[in-house]
């Protein structure tokens, strides 16, 4: 076993990874969008779920599965034998999907609303052969408590992967390559990515021994059952985002009508969920930062402590999440026409950028009922949520078009986060301390959104291109945010302690005493 010291500093780049890639994967959109347009950001958004829920799959959700395995497994050759055993596994998962994929490639796409999408969907099939490597590999690491090359992989497949991409676009658009043969050469850039991580987490793997060994049957059946129960379930529920956008791309076309307008449309409103998703990250990793004691309390039958530490958890989430939900709604059209260059979608946008708060509270109470052992009870509310969402972007999308497509994202979310809450107040009382505490937030909340929606008005007559835009964007975020910060403080709706979880809350308090004192 690592050093605790070294096992900590492990965790803090891991998380520090997740961070920096999930930014990666927000800023390349605005190049691409800026480089191929709108209608070469729905050829490539449009199949993005089909890329993106296997990369997570490698990358966080089966290695800590595997972790986990190999953890219990008692002797060196033991844990050998579960890592070749999860490698078998998901190597006959890989390979099934890609056979399924390229032969269902055409009638997927013409799911899709466009038969042109097919070949990118069997570009994108070849990088789940990376997967059983990468998870397996990030695993074994996870095993041994060193996250550092799992951080370290993280990081570089991703780096690779968009220099790659945004190499391959640029070359693309200077011999006058279409939207659709883009696309397949940017996925061809995941397979860039993966090689390289592989490469690297096995140049890494050379620190400790990774022999091979026979592997039984009854260890093949044991780790088949693992993955495919707990491993997908904790998957599963952990990827709402990606099944919002996959229900998006199955409807929004299809039900505007499948032309180039609609597909357009499409990628106009896919300029808002790496946005959303990257705000989401945000609010809910700070709320997560008491999950650790949360498990433990819950592991010794300390209801109340739990309980306790479960309400910190929803306080930090909220307030921050009510501030980048009203903010991202307040902000939406300086930050379109700074970003993607017009202001086309952005009432779509605004209303898309409902979904933070709604999503960070599913994903906050999906994570309590994963780490009170609750997997299949957040899988179900995660099922839930898409067959809302499903039934949303029918009823709406026809009407509404895109705007439809962006409530029914955050109807989805709500419905998860009522259940997820409701499944949680069954194990561990929370009482109605969750419905004052937003009573509360909403007098915090109102302020700064009155102020940002005076400043839109001012800013429609100002802001007449981007560097306008780029300008008064930062001057409504300081506004906003320093308009937030007050009113929470003035409410006290955080305690101290709950303050010091936020990045500079802590030089925030201390100000606050010095001018008080």
């Amino acid at each position: 076993m690592r050093p605790s010291s070294k096992f900590a500093t492990g965790v803090v780049l891991f998380a520090l990874a997740g961070y920096l890639t999930k930014f990666i994967s927000f800023a390349y959109r605005v190049p691409y969008q800026n480089i191929a347009g709108d209608f070469g950001l729905y050829a490539y958004q449009t199949v993005y779920p089909f890329a993106a829920i296997v990369a997570s799959l490698g990358m966080y959700v089966m290695p800590v599965v595997i972790a986990k395995i190999g953890v219990d497994a008692n002797g060196p050759r033991r844990k050998l034998e579960v890592l070749w055993g999860s490698f078998y596994v998901l190597l006959t998962l890989a390979i099934t999907l890609v056979i399924a994929m390229w032969g269902l490639a055409p009638t997927i796409a013409d799911w899709l609303g466009d038969r042109e999408l097919a070949p990118t969907l069997r570009v994108i099939s070849l990088s789940y052969l990376l997967m059983p490597a990468l998870a397996v590999l990030r695993g074994s690491f996870q095993a041994i408590d060193d996250l550092k090359p799992s951080a370290a992989s993280q990081v570089l497949e991703n780096l690779v992967r968009v220099a790659v991409l945004l190499a391959a676009l640029l070359i693309g658009v200077h011999v006058g390559l279409d939207a659709y043969a883009l696309s397949r050469y940017a996925y061809g850039a995941t397979l860039v990515g993966g090689v390289v991580a592989i490469v690297g987490l096995g140049v890494w793997a050379k620190g400790f021994t990774f022999r091979f060994v026979r592997v039984r049957v009854s260890t093949l059946r044991d780790v088949l059952r693992v993955l495919l129960t707990t491993g997908l379930a904790v998957g599963f529920a952990s990827l709402g985002i990606l099944w919002m956008q996959l229900v998006d791309s199955f409807t929004i076309v299809n039900l505007t009508g499948a032309d180039f307008d609609a597909k357009v449309s499409k990628g106009v409103f896919d300029r808002g969920y790496p946005l959303v998703q990257f705000a989401i990250l945000f609010t809910t990793a700070l709320g997560m930062a008491n999950v650790p004691s949360l498990v433990r309390h819950y592991r010794a039958q300390r209801i109340e402590a739990t309980a306790a530490g479960l309400r910190s958890m929803i306080r930090v989430t909220t307030a921050v999440a009510a501030a980048a939900t009203i903010g991202l709604m307040g902000v939406m059209f300086p930050l379109n026409v700074a970003l993607f260059e017009n202001a086309d979608g952005t009432m779509a946008l605004i209303l898309l950028s409902t979904s933070t708060f709604a999503a960070s509270l599913a994903v906050a109470s999906m994570t309590c009922l994963q780490a009170i052992d609750k997997e299949r009870t957040a899988a179900l509310g995660m099922m839930m949520a898409i067959v809302l969402k499903l039934a949303v972007n029918l009823w709406l999308v026809p009407r509404y078009g895109i705007a439809g497509a962006a409530i029914g994202t955050s109807l989805a979310f709500l419905g998860m986060a009522a259940y997820n809450f409701n499944r949680l107040d069954q194990v561990i009382p929370l009482g109605m301390l969750r419905l004052k505490h937003y009573g509360v937030l909403l007098k915090t909340v109102v302020p700064m959104g009155l102020v940002l929606f005076l400043m839109n008005l001012i800013g429609l007559e100002r802001v007449t291109h981007r560097l306008d835009a780029l300008v008064w964007l930062g001057v409504m975020i300081v506004t906003g945010g320093g308009i937030y910060v007050w009113r929470l403080w003035k409410e006290q709706v955080l305690t101290t302690e709950e303050w010091e979880m936020i990045p500079f809350g802590n030089r925030f308090i201390h100000l606050i005493d010095k001018k008080e004192n």
